[in-house]
């Protein structure tokens, strides 16, 4: 098979000229330039990335392009170090100096290296110092035709590659070496390559800045691995900061390592020394043109900005043309946003840096800077973004009016344009409006605690009773509603939502909306009244009513392009569906919610967390756990202060079951059990979600007693169904059928019914949902069998399946253990309905079960006896003194213990270890 553009030798080679020359000097040779450079401490195996490297080499050209400190090289150092063990590849560390003959030397040798290292029978290839020049190149190609196996070569920093005749060569060896050459090049900025043909016949790989981009649990192993592991709150913010660079969160992390902890990692922007400032002033900056820089340094007090603005903000006409100079030299840092005007944003440690210079530089200018932002803002019809710069500017007055005409996005979306605008010291509000924005501010702004004087403003909304002038007007209300939502008080939240939701009618809304904008305020406020009432409800677990309220607002159109009630009402509905088991529903309305462009409020991105994280659900409950994975760290990206605890509690939860599935239960109880040290532990339905998650993975490693003093201690006398089930699958476990049939809540459909009608177990209580219904029945078909009822047991088994089958359910089958497994094998020798899943659900975990059964590898040193039985413990969540007592050791024995398994696993901590051990099938 042709490559893109592969042409015969004999037709095209002597219209290249190679710059290949006579003489036989040889060229000086450096040996770092043909090896790749060692892998930093901590490397991070990223398997999503090795296999996209996998795959692209396959093929003949795979591309990697982003900025400085993406993690390029040490992807591909440590990915080239296994596939070099397993064939041929050839590693080009390049320079702006490697022109003609010097690069042709350089890959010549290296090749050369190889053949005799793989194929010490094959011909070397010709050197190019010695062939004739219009010759080499077919030479050249026709050495690495001969191979007996695909020869991969790395070009790193393959940007500096400025030699025409170089690139021609390349692309002459791409064409003609009959596939038996695959390219990988890595680079700031595209090289000179005609991509545009590999592109088109689907033969080019690309790796860009969003697949290299850390995601919030690399960011965290990446932090781990550095000794450091920071608060829950502080990774987050740190990974927020950095937005998946790399370099940012190892070189941020290196700052808090410098000192004490601080409370927040925002504490380090601008600080003296901070190593990722020093990076981005050398490597991005350095080699800016003056004018570019103080446009970027004079539009920093902006997330976003187009040309004409910085125009206003600089004094100039040439904004347009210094921030696409800026977008196209500093490689990714800054990067268009669409629009038209073209929009652009700078990356948030970039505009830290740019502020701090602005600060240091021109503090007298930020004043006018805000104020010349304010006027523009609202001459241009983007009355959030007017918002803050009015306020930073000091027109209160009209900043209220601005928030009095437009509350409704601002309640659900939050401010724009607020990274560098805080609220000024000593804001008293006279006016509903700003207490509105002062309360959204607080609750955007918590965990984060970026400023003093935010927290002084915000702090006095939320700390005691608002202003005598928070009347019963729509703006008032929104902002005690606001207030008791940052306070987890749903119950009063509850309260303000329903009044919201009363008085945002357009009748009520004529006294306080703009002269010609009663009509568009009064729906733009319905829309986000009953998106609030929606996820109020949602949050008090009542899903029955929150269900009620959302699905006719996410089927409503947007309010003259306002379309973000509606996205974000199918987001909650989504993960509401998803909660219940109702997998279809869910993805049906997640879809729906991600085609949904954001607005830029702070808030609104972080909307769309509520559908990746029911997507994830949806993936976990079909037992597809490598979508479940991503579609998590999607949602956990964009999870920002402000992002209701309907998804915010949930993610650790549904992260915990991910865990679990995957068997690694020392992750789980870690994700259970902390809490940032700005919030106090979940309560409520949270809690007991929490709670419930924990005493399962309890279970599941065998801590009985421990999941018991769980059910029994803490939420005993909570009868919701989800409790009940847990206590009847803990007496399955303890050998106790009877007792799990007496406690389960009644699941299946009465007599005549279909097994899918919803089931209430009394009016004032909630339906039963599909998933719970799933779980109590496989529990109440185990427990029958158990008994020795079988007929009985089949015919449950069976309601449980036509349950099951719609939806795709399989994680409840595949992870309840031998019991069900056997059950669902007897199954197969009895009329059913659903023999092709039954047979699915068979066949896969007699998969699991070969895979535990197959020889494990050996150690170099095996572990003894003890050391194996301290390990089983290891993958639970007890501590090593926990540990002693249970085997009748000595702490320090345990530890000794602990240390010796460590070393012989060569694994640094207990996850680790635990998951080295599963990979070697000892547990």
């Amino acid at each position: 098979m042709r490559t893109a553009g592969q042409e015969t030798v004999a037709g095209h080679h002597h219209a290249l000229r190679p710059t290949a020359p006579t003489n036989l000097d040889p060229v000086p040779l450096l040996g770092s330039k043909t090896a790749p450079p060692d892998p930093p401490a901590g490397l991070l195996d990223r398997p999503r990335l090795t296999a996209r490297l996998e795959v692209g080499t396959r093929g003949p050209l795979t591309l990697l392009v982003a900025p400085a400190g993406w993690g390029k090289t040490a992807l591909l150092a440590g990915w080239f170090v296994g596939r070099r063990a397993r064939g041929s590849a050839i590693w080009l560390t390049l320079e702006s100096a490697d022109r003609g003959h010097r690069f042709w030397s350089y890959l010549h040798a290296a090749l050369a290296a190889e053949t005799a290292r793989r194929h010490p029978d094959r011909p070397a290839p010709p050197a190019p110092g010695r062939a004739d020049p219009e010759l080499f190149l077919p030479r050249f190609a026709s050495v690495i035709a001969a191979q007996p196996e695909p020869v991969l070569l790395v070009l790193d920093d393959a940007h500096t590659i400025t030699d025409l005749e170089v690139v021609r060569g390349i692309e002459f060896l791409l064409r003609h070496c009959r596939g038996r050459l695959r390219l990988v090049a890595a680079g700031r900025t595209e090289p000179a390559l005609a991509l545009h043909r590999y592109r088109l016949t689907g033969e080019l790989t690309e790796i860009r800045t969003a697949e290299l981009a850390l995601t919030l649990t690399e960011s965290a192993r990446l932090v781990d691995a550095q000794g450091l592991g920071p608060a829950t709150d502080q990774i987050r913010e740190l990974h927020h900061r950095a937005e998946g660079w790399p370099a940012g969160v190892r070189l941020a992390g290196l700052a808090l390592q410098a000192g004490e902890r601080p409370t927040t990692v925002r504490e380090h922007v601008g600080a003296d020394p901070d190593p990722a400032a020093d990076y981005l002033s050398a490597e991005v900056l350095a080699g800016q043109a003056a004018l570019t820089r103080q446009a970027l340094v004079r539009t920093s007090v902006l997330d976003r900005v187009c040309g004409p603005l910085a125009d206003e903000l600089t004094g100039r006409d040439d904004g347009e043309e210094q921030l696409a100079a800026a977008a196209r030299d500093t490689a990714g840092f800054i990067v268009a946003a669409g629009g038209d005007p073209t929009w652009y944003r700078c990356h948030r440690m970039l505009s830290d840096v740019l502020y701090a210079e602005l600060s240091s530089r021109f503090p007298d200018e930020i004043p006018q800077l805000h104020e010349r932002a304010y006027r523009w803002h609202r001459a241009h019809g983007r009355p959030l973004a007017a918002v803050r710069h009015g306020l930073a500017c000091g027109d209160l007055p009209g900043a209220g009016q601005l928030v009095d005409e437009h509350w409704p996005e601002l309640l659900l979306c939050g401010h724009e344009d607020a990274r560098h605008t805080p609220l000024p010291t000593g804001l008293a509000p006279g006016h509903p409006g700003l207490a509105l924005a002062a309360a959204v501010d607080r609750l955007e702004t918590a965990g984060r605690l970026e400023t003093a004087c935010r927290l002084e403003t915000a702090g006095r909304l939320a700390a005691g009773p608002l202003p005598d002038h928070c009347g019963p007007d729509p703006t008032s209300i929104a902002t005690r509603l606001v207030v008791a939502i940052d306070g987890s008080r749903y119950d009063e939240a509850l309260s303000y939502a329903d009044e919201l939701f009363a008085t945002t009618g357009l009748a009520a809304m004529t006294a306080s909306a703009p002269a010609g904008g009663t009509e568009t305020l009064g729906k733009r406020a319905r829309a986000v009244a009953t998106a609030m009432l929606g996820t109020v409800r949602f949050g008090r677990g009542d899903l029955t009513g929150a269900e009620a309220v959302l699905t006719g607002l996410a089927t409503t159109p947007a309010t003259d392009g306002y379309g973000c009630p509606t996205r974000y009402a199918a987001g909650q509905l989504a993960l509401l569906h998803a909660r219940r088991g109702e997998l279809t529903a869910a993805d049906r309305a997640a879809q729906q919610a991600l085609v949904t462009t954001a607005c830029p409020g702070r808030r609104c991105a972080g909307h769309a967390a509520a559908a990746h994280l029911a997507l994830a659900l949806v993936a976990l409950y079909r037992d597809e756990l490598p979508d479940a994975t991503r579609q998590l760290d999607l949602a956990a990206a964009l999870v920002v202060p402000g992002t209701p605890e309907t998804v915010s509690e949930l993610l650790p939860v549904v992260q915990a079951a991910l865990r679990q599935a995957e068997g690694d239960f020392a992750a789980v109880a870690d994700l259970l059990t902390t809490t940032p040290v700005d919030r106090k532990p979940p309560d409520g339905q949270h809690g007991r979600l929490r709670r419930l998650a924990l005493a399962e993975a309890r279970m599941a490693c065998g801590d009985l007693d421990g999941a018991r003093e769980l059910l029994l201690d803490n939420i005993h006398n909570d009868r919701a169904p989800a409790v009940a089930i847990a206590l009847a699958r803990l007496h399955l476990l303890a050998d106790g059928p009877a007792d799990a049939l007496a406690v389960l809540p009644q699941w299946s459909a009465p007599d005549g019914g279909s097994p899918a009608d919803p089931l209430v177990l009394r009016p004032e209580r909630q339906p039963v949902t599909l998933l719970e219904r799933l779980n109590a029945g496989l529990v109440a078909a185990v427990a029958t069998h158990r008994m020795g009822d079988q007929r009985q047991a089949r015919r449950l088994l069976e309601q449980v399946l036509d349950l099951a089958a719609p939806d795709g359910h399989r994680l409840v089958f595949n992870h309840a253990g031998s019991p069900a497994r056997d059950l669902l094998v007897e199954h197969l020798d009895s009329p059913t309905r659903h023999r092709n899943l039954v047979t699915d659900l068979v066949d896969g975990a007699g998969r699991r079960h070969a895979d535990r059964h197959r020889p494990a590898p050996a150690l170099a040193e095996p572990l003894t006896d003890r050391e194996m039985t301290v390990l089983r413990y290891l993958q639970g969540t007890l501590s090593n003194g926990e540990i002693a007592a249970e085997l009748f050791l000595s702490v320090n024995t345990v530890k000794t213990h602990v240390r010796n398994i460590y070393q012989k696993l060569g694994a640094p901590r207990r996850r680790e270890a635990v998951r080295r051990a599963r990979e070697l099938r000892l547990l």
